[in-house]
């Protein structure tokens, strides 16, 4: 015997499938926004590997600049990674700063306490935040762009904590010209 859909078990499954289909869309819409607004390359111009820019301290220590966007979407995945980072290559004598948005208002806790070290003018077209500089214990530039590639840093996917722990050992690094796709805001 064959039963026959009632009008009101076909309008509920149509309501159904019609809500998942907007839902599905809405997701798809919500995912090509992000990467279009947010998920740009990392494009390190030349001036990164032909300007020679002094690091914010005196040479003599590996140093770190953070580039950060307070209220920038990518800020999310990095910022407990950071503040980990912080604290772990502080104890082993690294230098920190931060850049980018000079006020320490919705930054965190971390990077709220590392001293503001103005954008010099030969990187006026610094590609986005978050991103970092990592210069050598001779003052030189070993490393410039995003924590990691995509939306999300961690220890296991950081490309800046192979660099640091690279020149604490004393082995050069010069990462100055790869290109990447990072998530990252622009600068106001």
């Amino acid at each position: 015997m064959h039963k026959t859909m009632t009008p009101r078990i076909w309008f509920k499954r149509v309501l159904v499938g019609a809500l998942l289909l907007i839902w599905a869309l809405a997701l798809a819409w919500a995912v090509w926004w992000y990467q279009g607004q947010y998920l740009k390359a990392f494009e390190r111009p030349v001036f990164f590997s032909a300007e020679s820019v002094a690091p914010p301290f005196e040479p003599g220590q590996v140093q770190v600049l953070h580039v950060w966007q307070a209220g920038c979407p990518c800020n999310g995945g990095h910022q407990v990674y950071v503040d980990e980072m912080i604290q772990r290559f502080s104890a082993e004598g690294v230098q920190f700063a931060r850049s980018g948005q000079s006020a320490a208002v919705a930054l965190p806790d971390a990077l709220q306490a590392l001293p503001f070290w103005p954008m010099p003018q030969a990187w006026d077209g610094w590609p986005g935040a978050p991103s970092v500089a990592i210069w050598d214990t001779a003052g030189k530039l070993a490393y410039v762009g995003p924590y990691s590639d995509g939306a999300q840093c961690s220890q296991d996917s950081s490309f800046i904590e192979p660099v640091i722990s690279a020149l604490l050992a004393g082995r050069q690094v010069a990462i100055l010209n790869q290109d990447t796709v990072s998530c990252l805001c622009d600068i106001q």
